[in-house]
């Protein structure tokens, strides 16, 4: 599929206004306001905020084989997949450490969605620490080619230009007194 159909499919299955666009170098750019809805669906601190998923999920309906990574407690229903996170209390599909992800079979996967903790401040709340964000996109390398990871952060992280290209870049404004967040889509070469 490519961006121009996923754009269309976007604002089809949303009914939000177009607000992606492939610029002048192919990539995609744009800003999604998030509206003042402060509820996150699966109840967690740091969920996706309301709507977010249904977004993601509106980019890529050819997708079959999710991944969340960082999943803390996702909503599955709004987005089916699988999940991954360090601590099985959580009960993810996989305990692992995001930065090796030896537990997981990658290469089953199609479309990985990644939410890190941004802060110290965050991994207390999760009970965790910092994740070395290079670390987990060299444990991605194991992704099938076409792979896609819709990377949801306040930081780039490094990646192998060899390995991955970034496809999109979309700001992400929740609210007020809200982070920015950045949203970056990989695909695996």
């Amino acid at each position: 599929m490519n961006w121009p159909d996923r754009i269309d499919n976007y604002c089809a299955v949303t009914g939000f206004p177009r607000s992606l666009f492939v610029d002048g170098t192919g990539r995609v750019v744009g800003t999604w306001i998030m509206g003042a809805d402060y509820r996150v669906s699966s109840g967690y601190y740091g969920g996706y905020p309301a709507g977010y998923l249904k977004r993601v999920r509106a980019l890529f309906p050819e997708k079959r084989s999710t991944l969340h990574l960082f999943s803390g407690c996702v909503d599955l229903a709004a987005f089916p997949g699988d999940t991954v996170d360090i601590n099985p209390d959580r009960s993810p599909t996989y305990v692992d450490c995001a930065q090796t992800l030896t537990n997981v079979p990658l290469d089953k996967y199609d479309l990985v969605l990644a939410d890190p903790p941004y802060s110290v401040e965050d991994c207390e709340h999760y009970g965790t620490t910092m994740v070395k964000r290079n670390l987990v996109m060299r444990a991605l390398q194991r992704l099938p080619a076409g792979a896609h990871i819709v990377w949801l952060d306040q930081v780039l992280p490094m990646f192998r230009k060899d390995h991955f290209m970034v496809e999109a870049t979309i700001g992400m404004w929740k609210s007020t007194n809200h982070r920015f967040r950045g949203i970056t889509v990989f695909r695996r070469l």
